[in-house]
């Protein structure tokens, strides 16, 4: 029911690798612009497409995030060392003398402001501005090495979303084609509006916008954001600098309560099996933290450095595989309160009640865009959910809304062939049988999106026979 993203990189970019994480509970994978060019990326991409064509694609965009310039090698940071960081990016860092990548942050940080690298290990106190340089003493000490992420809570920076840089690797997604675009370090409506125009401008097709919750301002906008943008993640390493590690858990649920809420995935993010990079078995705590999110009722669970370049991408995957069975075989996920608003809502609502009420075996949404198949996914019914489409994009986006399972249909203009159709393939596939009771959602006027408007039972064997 909950869904997978991988990150994909050296780990994990080969064909081999692929097909064995798809197999294996790969749903979405992610290539993050961050890091590489878009010459690898595409390659990746094509490689993604011809050998996993059912699997979801998500770019992930950089938004302005700070780095450190680039080092020979990691360097470990003492406590009391002090350390100078400028804003000239031609030079190799050195362990006392980095880079960063945003020319004026020296403008923007004060005299005692904490200064964070590497999702918060190593922490910076500002000691003194001179000129261009920030001159700092290490409070908590640890490694850094080329591009790892510079956080400035206690400062208000001027940077939004896009950047220059955003707006090319948005290009290049509208370009590829992408499923989804996740944007970074967005702070207000506006930056989702940005977005939207950028993507208008570039290609015909419309890409999701997946929305990363890492930014203070993001807290305070998060319920327009939520509105405007087409799911969200909670991308807690970078949030929890900001607002503080203790403040996560709750707004994590808060998160994934509200996606419910308006029929919109949400994925919880970052160090989920951390450990998993270099040892073979999670720790307890992380094992928890991925049951906690399958209880909270998260569409999907992200791995990052677990996949992209950890040692062993394949057996992370079966792990958080098994831990999310095991955790969706309990009576613990929230299942949400919602109120309907709208015809499609109220008709996902009512398939819902009909299936458990008639103990179905499964939900049937025939769907162009997958809407309908979201809007039966809201209420995280413990039936397996088939979005039908004969659209491909929408058969890997609907990889990621919780319980949904894409299958593909050619086009149809008769309704009752379309209904044999879906029903017959899913029994001969194994997922129906016999004499089975089956609710289907759908729209009266086939080929218009987001016009559902009609629920239907069906028992499998009147189908076949043609009685229906």
């Amino acid at each position: 029911m909950t869904k997978i993203v991988c990150t994909i990189g050296p780990s994990s970019d080969s064909v081999e690798m692929l097909k064995k994480m798809e197999k294996t509970g790969m749903n979405i994978a992610r290539l993050n612009f961050s890091h590489g060019t878009h010459q690898e990326h595409e390659t990746v991409f094509n490689r993604i497409r011809e050998n996993c064509p059912n699997i979801a694609i998500a770019i992930d965009i950089a938004g302005p995030k700070i780095r450190i310039g680039k080092f020979k090698e990691s360097v470990s940071l003492e406590i009391g060392e002090k350390v100078t960081i400028t804003n000239d990016e031609s030079i190799i860092s050195t362990k006392n003398y980095f880079s960063v990548n945003y020319k004026d942050l020296y403008k923007e940080v004060k005299i005692g402001s904490p200064i964070f690298i590497n999702d918060g290990l190593v922490k910076l106190e500002v000691l003194e501005i001179d000129g261009n340089l920030i001159k700092c003493v290490v409070r908590d000490g640890g490694i850094i090495s080329t591009r790892k992420g510079v956080n400035v809570p206690d400062s208000n920076l001027t940077l939004h979303v896009p950047t220059k840089k955003d707006i090319i690797d948005i290009e290049k997604a509208c370009e590829l084609e992408a499923d989804y675009l996740f944007i970074s370090f967005v702070r207000d409506v506006e930056d989702i509006k940005k977005i939207k125009e950028i993507i208008k401008s570039s290609t015909s097709q419309y890409i999701p916008i997946i929305a990363k919750i890492e930014h203070i301002d993001a807290v305070k906008n998060i319920k327009s954001i939520m509105e405007n943008c087409d799911g969200l993640m909670v991308a807690r390493g970078d949030l929890g600098i900001e607002i503080g590690p203790e403040k996560v858990p709750v707004l994590q649920k808060q998160y994934i309560q509200m996606g419910m809420q308006l029929g919109k995935p949400v994925i919880v993010a970052t160090q989920m099996l951390e450990s998993m990079t270099i040892e073979p078995i999670p720790t307890r705590a992380e094992a928890s933290d991925v049951a906690h999110a399958v209880f909270d009722g998260a569409d999907a669970v992200m791995l990052s450095a677990e996949t992209a370049t950890g040692i062993h991408p394949v057996n992370v995957i079966r792990v958080m595989d098994q831990i999310i069975r095991e955790a969706e075989k309990s009576e613990l996920i929230f299942i949400p309160k919602c109120k309907a608003k709208n015809i499609e809502e109220s008709i996902g609502k009512a398939a819902v009640d009909i299936a458990q009420n008639l103990s179905a075996k499964a939900i049937i949404a025939l769907t162009r865009t997958g809407y309908s198949s979201q809007m039966v996914s809201k209420y995280r019914l413990r039936l397996p959910i088939f979005a039908s489409t004969p659209e491909k994009r929408t058969l890997r986006r609907v990889q990621l809304y919780w319980g949904v399972k894409p299958i593909f249909h050619t086009y149809e203009t008769d309704y009752d062939q379309l209904v044999y159709t879906c029903i017959s393939s899913l029994i001969n596939e194994g997922h129906l049988k016999d004499d089975d009771i089956v609710v289907l959602v759908g729209g009266s006027y086939l080929g218009i999106p987001r016009k559902t408007n009609t629920i239907q039972v069906f028992n499998t064997n009147e189908v076949l026979a043609g009685k229906h």
